[in-house]
């Protein structure tokens, strides 16, 4: 960084502009934090929640220890649903002035600001931190595990001995980031990539404290490894492999419009003159080899399966720190900033007002569900009662989870033919023949794998769902009678 001047960061923008655009960038994410709809992810880790486990089929388990403390502190509620995310996003802000401090000392304030604008307006950052989701912890982790790790090979290279307690600090970090997504490994892989590559550090290779910092990383995934020997590899298998298992075509077209969707083209420019420049200091050449291996990763996952766009979300962390003075012209970088506003005021309207989308055009089932659900909580609690149902259903994992929050209901459990979370709490058995209430809706409507279960399924009642004369969805209601647990 020795070569990107205090005089070029204040080219980009004044620290006090910088500071009124990350003041109501925060404004936007509290407005979605406050408001908005419940996503359905969200509301099926707060169900792992109400589930404590060692570790889950999906994931890593720290997300749902997390959102177990916020419920039994706060209660079941939209503060403990996402008070996880906004502490992790003040900590992401921290992080982010303790390396503007190490990499510009200089200038440490106006790149903070660029660095902390630019975080909070690209849409892939302010989704993954929108929502109590696993990434919001795993962007806190990799940011802090690239700190620590960052401070160790700089201190190493200018005086020859890092700090080995950052190097520990850094493990832990990102041991705790593994635990909310595997994903994170591709920070630690890379780390090792760069140590092999990178002649001043390869000697680190024959000492025991990078050994030691390797088991500390690994210490800390002992709950997902003690959870999947129980269960038959169970969520290794679903990630490796069972994930989307063919569903769909793979072309890997997908994966990178996401990117350049999420990230905007702007970005994608900065990112760009990052990688072809030379490296200013290890840590930025640490940051290149991890965007690296994680990108020709995703990439080569993407050719064989369906590829989500945040999947590569380590990449852009690893490199965000060193972003903001290679957009080099301050139109390029205010482009950024105003396609990030653009985004967060959909974000805001679409999940806390009504969907802008044409929902059923473009199968946007996560805009419909985001309304609705109080008046069919209500409908579905009284059809338990009158009919006197042994327990709640519905096709599928996401309107289970969905319903299950609405109604405040951990019991409330998915019948679907994949395997989900679900299938780990719900003991069939136990439910022969008894009557059940059975969800169902436009997007995921009763299958004959759910009603072959029962002897009989009658529809109950039909709840048209529109916002602000927007017909969403049609939630229906059922009564299933004679529950079949072998079938």
């Amino acid at each position: 960084m020795k070569n990107l001047t205090i005089a070029r960061a204040a080219e980009l923008a004044p620290v006090a502009v910088l500071k009124w655009a990350a003041l109501l960038l925060v404004l936007f994410k509290l407005a979605v934090l406050i408001g908005g709809g419940i996503f359905q992810d969200e509301a099926y880790y707060w169900m792992w929640g109400q589930h404590p486990a060692l570790s889950y089929f999906d994931h890593p388990p720290l997300t749902a220890w997390l959102q177990g403390l916020a419920g039994a502190v706060f209660g079941w509620n939209r503060l403990a649903l996402r008070i996880m995310v906004a502490l992790a996003l003040a900590g992401d802000l921290a992080v982010l002035w303790l390396m503007a401090r190490k990499l510009v000392p200089g200038a440490s304030e106006q790149h903070f600001w660029l660095t902390s604008v630019l975080f909070l307006s690209t849409p892939m950052f302010f989704a993954v931190t929108a929502a109590a989701l696993p990434d919001h912890l795993l962007v806190l982790g990799i940011l802090s595990a690239s700190y620590f790790l960052g401070s160790f090979v700089i201190d190493r290279e200018r005086s020859g001995a890092g700090r080995y307690r950052d190097l520990y600090l850094g493990a832990l970090c990102l041991g705790l980031a593994g635990l909310a997504k595997y994903n994170a490994a591709f920070l630690g892989v890379g780390f090792g990539l760069f140590l092999m590559l990178s002649p001043p550090h390869r000697a680190l290779l024959r000492k025991w404290q990078l050994y030691l910092a390797a088991g500390i990383a690994l210490a800390v995934q002992a709950p997902v490894l003690i959870w999947n020997l129980q269960h038959e590899w169970a969520s290794f298998g679903f990630i490796s492999g069972g994930r989307f298992a063919g569903d769909v075509p793979t072309s890997g077209i997908g994966w990178l419009l996401g990117a350049v969707l999420f990230l905007s083209p702007f970005m994608l420019v900065a990112m760009g003159r990052f990688l072809l420049a030379r490296a200013a200091s290890p840590a930025e050449a640490l940051a290149r080899v991890v965007f690296l291996l994680s990108t020709l990763a995703i990439i080569g996952v993407s050719l064989a399966t369906p590829t989500i766009f945040h999947w590569n979300l380590v990449a852009y962390l690893a490199v965000l720190p060193f972003l903001a003075l290679h957009f080099r012209r301050r139109w390029l970088y205010w482009a950024q900033v105003l396609y990030g506003f653009a985004f967060a005021g959909f974000v805001l309207v679409n999940y806390a007002i009504m969907p802008l989308t044409d929902v059923a055009a473009i199968r946007d089932e996560a805009s419909a569900w985001a309304y609705g659900w109080e008046e069919t909580s209500a409908t579905v609690e009284a059809a338990r009662a009158a009919h006197g149902a042994g327990f709640i259903a519905t096709p599928d994992y996401t309107t289970a989870a969905l319903l299950g929050y609405a109604m405040r209901d951990p019991k409330v459990t998915s019948l679907s033919a994949k395997t989900d979370q679900f299938d780990f709490w719900f003991d069939a058995a136990t439910h022969a023949g008894e009557d059940a209430i059975l969800f169902g809706d436009d997007w995921r409507p009763l299958t004959s794998e759910v009603t072959s279960r029962f002897e009989s399924v009658t529809l109950l009642e039909e709840i048209p769902v529109s916002r602000l004369g927007k017909p969403l969805d049609t939630h229906r209601i059922y009564l299933g009678r004679g529950f079949l647990p072998g079938t």
